[in-house]
């Protein structure tokens, strides 16, 4: 049985912003491997043999080229991906609004305040529309819903992902966690900025030690969050997490225990709760 790969993107809801891309190769027997994480579409397709990331340095935003990744991908392995997991809404219709995925996802989250953002047509529009255009171009098929993935069995395939609840089913947690380098004052009030910083990291170690877990190598790939100084390079890191998650969420796809919520013109992926060891 040939390995199966899976491209993750934590993929900006605008051109300015970088978007965290991850490889993960899934062999015949084993546990899911790292092939390739970074912070950004030029960064994946830029970094050397090595895989080494300047994790000090500022990153880029584009506009997506999924060739380039797909060529990218195919240089490290030889192979395309089987799926590609994005965490943005997709459908084969122009997005103006919330669609019955963020509504079935946020009725069934809310409680556990992981309800989805509410998309527009500016935003992630014209993004959402290049995605979904360049993936079909390539030859992927975006699953619905409503659709079987055993009937894609064979197929090249594009799925919508959400991390947050993701990660809520993966730790075990009542409620989402709270890692987003940009909340740091909304989750943490009473606390002064180096307390802050220290609970977001503690929180950012945590999720690439629970990856790490499921998928080999992410301790390896990623340096423990404590190493980075500065703000914008935590950022940077959780964009880079952000699309490891999302690659997990395609292998437990693959494997079958994933949950669709929405319809024929939506479909958000989420992983059922992990069995604990």
């Amino acid at each position: 049985m040939k390995p199966q790969f899976i491209l993750g993107v934590d993929a900006a809801w605008t051109a300015h912003h970088p978007a965290g891309v991850t490889l993960v190769k899934i062999p015949a027997s084993g546990r899911a491997q790292l092939v390739r994480v970074a912070r950004s579409y030029e960064e994946f397709c830029q970094i050397a043999a090595s895989n080494k990331i300047d994790w000090t340095a500022k990153v880029r935003g584009s506009a997506p080229n999924i060739s380039s990744l797909l060529a990218a991908c195919e240089k490290l392995t030889g192979a395309i991906p089987n799926v590609v997991a994005l965490d943005i809404p997709l459908g084969p219709q122009p997005i103006i609004g919330r669609r019955t995925a963020d509504r079935l996802v946020t009725k069934a989250y809310i409680a556990r305040k992981a309800g989805t953002h509410s998309p527009t047509a500016q935003r992630p529009g014209p993004i959402s529309r290049m995605l979904f255009a360049q993936l079909a171009h390539c030859g992927f098929e975006w699953l619905h819903a409503e659709a079987s993935p055993r009937q894609s069995k064979n197929a090249r395939l594009f799925i919508e992902v959400y991390p947050h609840p993701a990660i809520i089913e993966l730790l075990g947690l009542d409620e989402r966690l709270k890692y987003k380098t940009s909340k740091l004052t909304k989750y943490w009030p009473a606390l002064d900025h180096t307390h802050r910083r220290a609970a977001v990291v503690k929180n950012l170690n945590r999720l690439r030690l629970a990856l790490n877990k499921r998928i080999t190598g992410v301790a390896q790939g990623l340096p423990g969050a404590q190493l980075l100084e500065r703000t914008f390079q935590l950022k940077g890191y959780e964009d880079a997490l952000d699309a490891v998650v999302c690659a997990w969420i395609g292998c437990e796809f693959l494997a079958g225990r994933c949950v669709a919520y929405g319809d024929r013109e939506s479909a958000i992926w989420v992983p059922k709760p992990v069995i604990r060891n």
